[in-house]
C-alpha cells in the first residue's frame, strides 16, 4: 500500500513538474482558460510544485508559504554560484591587495611609530628629563631632604623605564606579527571563506533542503488541495499577491546586472537632489538644538556652582557655632579627613539605620554630604597625604607611564 501511495505521489510530482514548466511566468497571467472544479487543476498542480504559487481562474496569483517550489531554489543556486565566482575572483583584482597593504601599513605604523619610536625610544629620554628636572628644582630650592632628590629621580626614572621598554617592545613585536602575518593571512582566506560559504551553504545546502522539502510536501498538497480564492487567503499561510509583489519576487533572485547598478546610481542621485533641502533643514535644526543644549548646560553648571558656593558658606558658618564646636574639634582631632571618613561609611550606614531609623534616601544623603564635606574641610584643615616609600612610589610611577 505504501509503495502504491509513493508511486502515485511521484507520478503526480513528475506530471506537475512537466505541467509547471509549461505554465506562464508570474505577471503574465490572465490569458489562460478558466479552471473549474473543487480540486486544483493539472496546470495549478504544476504551478504549486514548480513555483510554490497558484494562479486562479481570474488571473490572481497566490503564494503558499510552506511550499518553496523547485524554481526559486534553482534561481538561488544560480545567484550564489555567481557570488562564489565573484568571491574567488577577488584574488585576481588589485583592490584586494591595496586593502591588504593599507591594513598592514596601519598596523606596522602603530607598531613602529607609536610603540617603538614615540613610546619607547623618545619616551624614555622624556621621562628621565621630566624626573631629573624635578630633582634639579628641588635641589635649587633646598627643600627638606633635597640631597635625596637625585636618588629619588633615579628611582622614578628606573621604574618608568622598567615598564616602558618591555611594553613598547611587546607592542612593536605584536604589531609586527599582526602586520606581517595576521593581516595578510586574513586577506588570504576571507574571500575563500566567503566563496566557500556561498557555494556550500547558499548555493548547495539551502536549495537542496528546499527541494527535498518541496518533494515531500508539494505532491500531497497538489493532490488534495482546493482551488485558492481571496476568501481563503489569510495573508500568511496563503497570501494573495499583487502585481508589484509578483515582479519583485520574480526578480529577487536574478543576477544583478551593470544596468541595474547604473539605474540604482541614477535613482540615488535623484534622491540626493530631492532630499538635500530637507537634509539642510535637519542639519540646521541639529545645530540649533546643540547650541541651545550647550547654553542650557552652561547655565546649569553656573547655577549649580552658585548654589554650591552658598552651601559651602553655610557649612563653613557651622565652625563658628558654639554648640557644634565640641563635635567638630573631636572629629578633627581624630583625623577624619575624606579618606578616614570614607573608611567609616559601612559602620556609619548601619548606625544610621539601626539607631536613627533613617530611610535609605536619608542615609544616602547623609553619607554623600560627609564625603563631600568631611570634618577637616569644615575647619579648613588640609587632609594628610599618604606616606610613600621606594616600592610604593615605583608602583605609582609604573601605573602613570604614558
Amino acid at each position: 500500500m505504501n509503495k502504491k501511495i509513493t508511486s502515485l505521489l511521484l507520478a503526480i510530482a513528475m506530471a506537475g513538474g512537466l505541467a509547471g514548466c509549461a505554465t506562464m511566468p508570474p505577471g503574465q497571467a490572465g490569458t489562460s482558460k478558466p479552471d473549474s472544479g473543487y480540486f486544483l487543476s493539472l496546470r495549478q498542480k504544476g504551478q504549486l510544485i514548480w513555483t510554490g504559487r497558484i494562479e486562479d481562474a481570474q488571473g490572481v496569483w497566490y503564494d503558499v508559504w510552506i511550499v518553496p517550489g523547485y524554481a526559486p531554489p534553482a534561481r538561488r543556486t544560480g545567484t550564489y554560484l555567481q557570488r562564489t565566482v565573484s568571491d574567488f575572483a577577488e584574488y585576481f583584482q588589485a583592490r584586494k591587495y591595496h586593502d591588504l597593504a593599507d591594513d598592514s601599513g596601519d598596523v606596522l605604523e602603530w607598531a613602529y611609530d607609536d610603540c617603538l619610536t614615540d613610546f619607547t625610544v623618545k619616551g624614555v629620554p622624556r621621562a628621565w628629563k621630566r624626573y631629573w628636572s624635578t630633582a634639579n628644582q628641588r635641589t635649587r630650592q633646598r627643600v627638606f631632604g633635597w640631597w635625596l632628590a637625585y636618588p629619588w629621580a633615579l628611582l622614578e626614572s628606573t621604574a618608568d623605564t622598567v615598564v616602558r621598554i618591555p611594553a613598547g617592545l611587546a607592542g612593536t613585536a605584536i604589531g609586527t606579527i599582526c602586520g606581517i602575518t595576521v593581516v595578510p593571512g586574513y586577506h588570504a582566506v576571507n574571500s575563500a571563506a566567503a566563496g566557500t560559504w556561498h557555494f556550500a551553504v547558499d548555493a548547495v545546502l539551502v536549495p537542496t533542503v528546499a527541494c527535498t522539502w518541496n518533494t515531500l510536501v508539494s505532491p500531497p498538497l497538489a493532490l488534495v488541495g482546493q482551488k485558492p480564492a481571496p476568501s481563503r487567503a489569510d495573508g500568511f499561510w496563503l497570501k494573495q499577491l499583487g502585481e508589484n509583489e509578483l515582479h519583485a519576487s520574480s526578480a529577487a533572485l536574478t543576477p544583478i546586472t551593470s544596468k541595474d547598478v547604473e539605474a540604482l546610481a541614477a535613482w540615488g542621485r535623484l534622491l540626493v537632489t530631492v532630499s538635500q533641502p530637507f537634509e539642510d533643514r535637519r542639519r540646521v535644526l541639529r545645530e540649533q538644538a546643540q547650541a541651545e543644549h550647550e547654553a542650557i548646560y552652561r547655565r546649569l553648571q553656573q547655577a549649580e556652582a552658585d548654589i554650591r558656593k552658598e552651601e559651602q558658606g553655610a557649612i563653613s558658618a557651622i565652625v563658628t557655632d558654639p554648640t557644634q564646636q565640641e563635635t567638630i574639634e573631636y572629629l578633627t582631632s581624630r583625623g577624619f579627613d575624606s579618606r578616614r571618613t570614607s573608611q567609616a561609611m559601612g559602620n556609619l550606614r548601619r548606625y544610621l539605620l539601626e539607631h536613627e531609623k533613617l530611610p535609605p534616601a536619608g542615609i544616602g544623603r547623609t553619607l554623600d554630604l560627609l564625603i563631600t564635606y568631611p570634618p577637616s574641610t569644615a575647619t579648613n584643615a588640609p587632609p594628610l597625604r599618604e606616606k610613600t616609600d621606594p616600592v610604593r612610589r615605583s608602583v605609582e610611577v609604573m601605573k602613570d607611564v604614558d
